[in-house]
């Protein structure tokens, strides 16, 4: 993976804000690698008490799959949306995957899709970018992008790609390819 340079200049609030944003960043669902669609369908039941009634069936979670380099195994799926909102939406904002993991005894990212956990960072075409295209919701809007964006989402950053930080030189961004890349 290659982090393009833009990155280090950019802001974001100093950490998340649901009170503020109330899950804006999944209203439109998200596209995740069809390994962890596997691994969300094997453990269905423990996320079906914290979704909303209305999609509580796993049948109607994932839609259309594609190829997407990338994804870790090079196919993505979708999630689908409901009632304006990722299927694994949390009534009272969040996601249903991460709270029902913590209160499993999990890691709270052990059935998140990996693109949900780096938001507002996406990997396009192999490079590590600020995802400019939400601009509508709270924390990507200009007032309130006041930190380095690297330094709030420190730990979702370490936690998808510790060879890569472990590695990285910041001196030579998009020019140097990651040891250990975990980036598909």
């Amino acid at each position: 993976m290659k982090i393009d340079p833009s990155v280090f200049q950019a802001k974001f609030p100093h950490h998340c804000s649901l009170e503020h944003c109330k899950s804006r960043c999944c209203k439109g669902g998200v596209w995740a690698d069809v390994e962890e669609k596997e691994v969300i369908l094997r453990n269905a039941e423990l996320f079906v008490a914290y979704m909303r009634p209305e999609v509580r069936d796993p049948a109607c979670w994932f839609g259309v799959t594609a190829e997407d380099p990338d994804c870790l195994s090079g196919m993505a799926i979708e999630t689908n949306v409901v009632g304006d909102y990722c299927v694994f939406f949390h009534p009272n904002h969040g996601c249903s995957l991460q709270k029902a993991a913590v209160d499993a005894g999990q890691h709270e990212w052990a059935f998140k899709p990996r693109f949900c956990i780096m938001f507002p960072l996406v990997v396009e075409k192999g490079v590590l970018i600020v995802d400019e295209h939400l601009q509508d919701i709270w924390c990507m809007r200009h007032e309130n992008r006041t930190h380095p964006v690297l330094a709030s989402v420190d730990r979702e950053v370490r936690h998808l790609f510790p060879e890569a930080i472990a590695s990285f030189n910041p001196e030579l961004a998009c020019d140097q390819p990651s040891v250990g890349d975990q980036s598909g």
